[in-house]
């Protein structure tokens, strides 16, 4: 990314070749995530690239950035919710399975308020994901879209973590151990809240289209 005539509002992106003079991977960091993709460090140094490497328009960089969070924000949110779907279903058989007292925890109130806060989460954010998806493939405008992307990857990926969250109390000790699978979901639906925006940075986005344009896009149901 560069600044068009030192202008910071004005970024222009360029596709860059791995092997470009003065650009270097310098590391590779791992993160709690188990995923197949990464998030290297890089180091750029005297590095001069031709026109015909500039991605979009010059100047129109962070619009195709925001274009891209739309996408990326609502995978995000897909994943959260597909994450609490799997933990949902892993707790409930646990539940089932694990007795105390003479009968399995399933019976106990306090276990079964869990997992229906739990299917109240995934179904909520499923409603809100969906609904917004289809709005967007009806051609919804950008800056609505930008909006409510933000909206969605908010809502998602904080009750993905709440649903494993409570999953893992379900499983109680159990569910720290490494070979169950809610441990690593725990790790993964963590990052969901950072990936492509914090959750404060969504809330800002929100913030500010609401000052601007008011409730409706959030509240209005047509």
């Amino acid at each position: 990314t560069t600044i068009v005539d030192s202008d910071p509002t004005k970024p222009t992106l360029f596709l860059i070749d791995k092997g470009t003079a003065g650009f270097n991977v310098r590391c590779l960091p791992r993160f709690a995530q188990r995923s197949g993709h990464g998030h290297p460090e890089l180091d750029i140094e005297d590095m001069r690239v031709p026109t015909t490497q500039i991605l979009g328009e010059v100047g129109k960089g962070y619009e195709l950035t925001k274009d891209w969070f739309v996408e990326a924000r609502l995978a995000i949110a897909a994943r959260s919710i597909g994450m609490a779907i799997r933990a949902t279903e892993l707790a409930l058989e646990w539940a089932r399975e694990r007795e105390q007292f003479g009968q399995a925890i399933i019976n106990f109130q306090a276990v079964e308020f869990m997992i229906a806060e739990m299917a109240t989460d995934i179904m909520a954010g499923k409603s809100m994901l969906y609904r917004v998806a289809q709005e967007i493939d009806s051609d919804l405008d950008r800056k609505t879209a930008h909006a409510k992307a933000s909206a969605i990857k908010l809502f998602c990926s904080e009750a993905g973590f709440r649903v494993v969250d409570k999953a893992v109390q379900i499983f109680g000790g159990r569910g720290t151990m490494c070979e169950n699978p809610v441990e690593r979901l725990t790790r993964d639906v963590r990052l969901e809240r950072i990936w492509e925006g914090t959750s404060e940075i969504q809330k800002m986005v929100m913030g500010g289209q609401i000052r601007k344009r008011g409730l409706d896009m959030y509240t209005g149901w047509d």
